[in-house]
């Protein structure tokens, strides 16, 4: 009996390629819906301590938000190996707890010590825009709510509309069963990473 051996081509060769290709995503598609346990988020460090007396009034503007309605922002995940379940989108709910920031900002300058005109204009003008933001349940022993946000900070001289100085810093913040902590406690975090900056403190400081 005589056998007769196939003439490997490239064609030969590719589709056996293409086929382990498409097995391997196949597979990856398959573990989607879960994700790693999340990172407990840091510490915030010591803040700035100022001398208010001395510097400037400032005023804290506004919260604004720069992620588009109807964005999906994070997810409902449970059990050991965090299965994936329903969405959370932006929407009224998210944008309503942001309005309660501007409370937390004014509190948090005055914790440091600056001189903060509530309501009205001061010399200097604080604004921030929560560029990304991110908001995930996790259920597996205990049940906690996990937010991440980006913010960028603009300080601006009374009467002018181009800021001075800008930054960028990011929050982090884990509470358990609470959309608003955790949407707070990232917040937070991100401010006090901007008032233990400084190049802000020194900025404040040379409007006087």
């Amino acid at each position: 009996m005589r056998f007769q051996f196939e003439r490997w081509t490239p064609r030969n060769i590719l589709m056996p390629a293409i086929l382990i290709f498409l097995a391997s995503l196949l597979v990856f598609s398959g573990c989607t819906s879960h994700r790693p346990a999340p990172q407990t988020p840091e510490a915030a460090g010591p803040m700035i301590l100022v001398d208010g007396p001395s510097l400037p009034t400032i005023s804290f503007g506004k919260i604004f938000t720069d992620v588009p309605g109807g964005r999906v922002i994070g997810y409902y995940y449970e059990g050991l190996e965090y299965t994936r379940g329903f969405k959370y989108k932006w929407d009224e709910t998210f944008e309503n707890e942001t309005r309660e920031l501007n409370f937390q900002a004014q509190d948090l300058l005055a914790d440091a010590g600056y001189r903060v005109n509530d309501g009205s204009l001061g010399d200097l003008r604080l604004e921030g825009t929560i560029r990304k933001l991110s908001y995930n349940t996790y259920t597996y022993k205990v049940s906690f709510d996990q937010a991440e946000c980006e913010v960028r900070w603009e300080l601006f001289r009374a009467g002018e509309t181009d800021p001075y100085f800008t930054s960028m810093t990011n929050g982090a913040g884990r509470i358990a069963d609470s959309k608003p902590g955790a949407l707070r406690a990232a917040f937070e975090l991100a401010m006090r990473r901007l008032l233990a900056d400084e190049e802000f403190v020194e900025k404040v400081k040379s409007r006087k």
